[in-house]
C-alpha cells in the first residue's frame, strides 16, 4: 500500500468499526501488511435499539445506499419506525454484521479491495492470505504490550526512528492530533479521555531507554496558539537493538490468547481448550524506571 491507499484504508477501518460497534485501540498500516487492535462487547450489539442501528448504518454508508438492501439511512429509519416483518428481517441482517471480528475484517478487506481496484483500474483479490486474530485480556499489561508491539512496527522496519513520526499508526495519528486515535491511547492507558500525561506515559512505554534520546515535544497545530512554543522534552519513542520488541518476534501474531497466567488458564478452561501449552515468549520493552512495563505476557497456543 502507498500513502494514498493507507489513507483510504484508515477511512474504511474507522467507518467499518463504527458500524460494527468496535473501538479501535490502535493500528498500523505497512506496505505489505497491517495490524488492527479492536475492543468489542457483543452484548452492545445484542441490546442495540433502532436509533443506534440507524446511527451505525449512517456511520458506514453516510447518505449513500446499501447495495445489498437497496436502502439508505433515511429509508432504514422509516422502515424500522413502521416495524413489521420487513423491519425485523433488516434488523437481523444488519446485526449479523456487527460485533464479530471475522465479519469486520472481511468487510474491511472487501471494501478496500473494491476501492483499490476501482482507483487503480485493477481486478482480483488484493489480500493474499486470511487474517489471524489474537484474543487479548482487556485493561491489562498484556493489552498495553500488544498495542506497543503494533505501534512499533515502522520502527522495527527502519522506516522511522520515532514511532510518533509514522503517520499511519494509532500512535502517529494521536501525535498529529487525531481525536479517534487519542481516545485509543487513553483507553490503552486505562482512561476514558485523552490527556497529555497519558500521551507521554504511553510514549514512555514505547521507548527503549530514557535520558539521552530526547527531542522537543511537537506542537499540535489544532490546539496550540499560533507562535506558541513547548520546550518540554520527551523521550524518542524508538527501540534499542536487543530490546524485546525490536526483533521481529512472532509471539503476538501467531498466538491464540495473550494475558495473565490466571486469565489465560480460566479462558482456556471456559472454552474447552483442555490441551494447551504456555510459553513466555513475549518480551516487553523495559524503559529505565518503567518497572510497570517489565512484566512478561503469557502467550498460549493450542496443540
Amino acid at each position: 500500500m502507498d500513502e494514498e491507499a493507507m489513507e483510504a484504508m484508515r477511512h474504511i477501518m474507522r467507518s467499518q468499526a463504527a458500524f460494527a460497534g468496535m473501538e479501535v485501540l490502535t493500528y498500523c498500516f505497512m506496505a505489505n501488511h497491517f495490524h488492527i487492535f479492536v475492543r468489542l462487547d457483543p452484548k452492545e450489539t445484542e441490546n442495540l435499539d433502532d436509533a443506534g442501528l440507524v446511527g451505525r448504518f449512517r456511520a458506514l454508508y453516510g447518505g449513500t445506499r446499501c447495495a445489498s438492501l437497496g436502502i439508505d439511512a433515511d429509508d432504514l429509519e422509516v422502515i424500522l419506525r413502521n416495524d413489521g416483518e420487513s423491519a425485523e428481517g433488516i434488523r437481523r441482517r444488519l446485526k449479523a454484521r456487527m460485533g464479530d471480528v471475522s465479519v469486520f475484517m472481511r468487510e474491511v478487506k472487501t471494501r478496500f479491495t473494491l476501492w483499490y481496484n476501482g482507483d487503480r483500474g485493477m481486478v482480483g483479490t488484493f489480500w493474499a492470505e486470511r487474517f489471524r486474530s489474537v484474543i487479548v485480556e482487556a485493561d491489562t499489561e498484556a493489552q498495553r504490550m500488544v498495542a506497543a508491539y503494533i505501534d512499533l512496527n515502522p520502527v522495527r522496519a527502519g522506516l522511522v526512528e520515532d514511532a510518533g513520526d509514522y503517520g499511519f499508526s494509532g500512535f502517529g495519528e494521536a501525535c498529529a492530533g487525531g481525536s479517534a486515535a487519542r481516545r485509543g491511547v487513553a483507553r490503552i492507558e486505562g482512561k476514558s479521555t485523552w490527556a497529555t500525561k497519558w500521551h507521554e506515559r504511553y510514549r514512555a512505554r514505547l521507548c527503549s531507554r530514557m535520558g539521552p534520546e530526547m527531542r522537543p515535544l511537537r506542537r499540535d497545530p489544532r490546539t496550540a496558539a499560533v507562535g506558541a512554543t513547548r520546550e518540554k522534552a520527551v523521550p524518542r519513542a524508538g527501540l534499542a537493538e536487543g530490546s524485546g520488541l525490536f526483533s521481529k518476534i512472532r509471539a503476538f501474531s501467531e498466538s491464540w490468547v495473550v494475558g495473565s497466567v490466571a486469565w489465560v488458564e480460566s479462558f482456556c478452561s471456559a472454552n474447552g481448550w483442555l490441551g494447551f501449552r504456555r510459553g513466555k515468549k513475549a518480551k516487553p520493552v523495559v524503559p529505565d524506571g518503567g518497572a510497570d512495563f517489565a512484566k512478561v505476557a503469557t502467550v498460549v497456543k493450542r496443540h
